[in-house]
């Protein structure tokens, strides 16, 4: 499960929620992502890809703009077609396809014609929207979101995420209240203590919490996370450059305590040779 690494530590509950979806719903599934990112997307396609096959599922991909459909009923044959060659199927292009000149006629068309998507058989329909594609079908057609089986999953990113380094080297400003991070360090600490986290998905989430941490002051604590918890997370898989990276927080702290040689040495010893 490899790509779940790509996910953002704030989408690591919705995540988990479309895995129990998908994984205890019923055989037919109508499931709306929305997006506000498409390089993100592709990540987290893969991510969403690797847990389908340690499911035992296959996974197809189709873009409704470039396979060239001109009305919903395309889209349907196409679908049809599969013939249970793919137990998911990924819908890219709706922005452009719902959301272009003939995008009211192709939403209306779908929703009449949604019961008849349904008895395709036991398929998982995972439908990529943007937010504001999300906002205009939840208003044309609101039936669509209560209808069977359909679920509603939000990977938005947001604004004020923070990015471990910018391409300055400086680490980029959390403008997120103090409130906001304290209530986000509690969630992270209640999805840890779940129990059922893997360790890609753990070592995100580690990572978050140090930066959280370190950003409210509390150095002895992320110093403490990175170095018992994170590092032996990355250890453990092997990911030889986000060990390195890890470590050159690390000498962030201690350089910040005034511990400037231990902070010299792992950088030249430690983080250095591998990059």
């Amino acid at each position: 499960m490899t790509g779940a690494l790509a996910l953002e530590p704030a989408h690591f509950s919705e995540f988990q929620r479309l895995a129990k979806t998908v994984r205890f719903g019923p055989g037919f599934q109508f499931l709306i992502l929305e997006f506000n990112d498409v390089a993100y997307r592709t990540q987290l396609a893969a991510a969403i890809d690797d847990f389908l096959t340690v499911e035992g599922f296959s996974s197809r991909r189709m873009d409704l703009v470039e396979r060239g459909f001109t009305d919903v009923a395309g889209f349907e044959s196409a679908i049809r077609s599969l013939d249970g060659a793919a137990a998911a199927v990924h819908v890219f292009g709706g922005e452009a396809w719902f959301g272009g000149p003939h995008g009211d006629a192709r939403v209306e068309a779908f929703n009449i014609r949604r019961e008849a998507f349904s008895q395709i058989g036991p398929i998982k329909m995972m439908l990529w929207l943007t937010t504001d594609l999300v906002a205009k079908i939840a208003k044309q057609a609101p039936d669509l979101w209560a209808w069977r089986g359909s679920v509603v999953f939000s990977f938005v990113r947001a604004t004020h995420f923070e990015t471990p380094r910018s391409s300055s080297g400086m680490r980029a400003i959390d403008t997120r209240t103090l409130a906001e991070r304290g209530r986000r360090i509690a969630e992270i600490r209640a999805d840890i203590r779940g129990g059922a986290v893997t360790d890609e998905l753990r070592a995100p989430l580690l990572d978050e919490l140090a930066g959280l941490l370190e950003s409210l002051g509390e150095l002895d604590e992320a110093l403490r996370i990175r170095k018992e918890e994170e590092l032996p997370v990355y250890e453990k898989l092997g990911d030889v450059r986000s060990r390195a990276v890890t470590m050159g927080k690390i000498a962030d702290i201690l350089q910040a305590r005034g511990e400037l040689d231990e902070a010299l040495r792992i950088r030249k010893e430690e983080e250095l040779p591998v990059y």
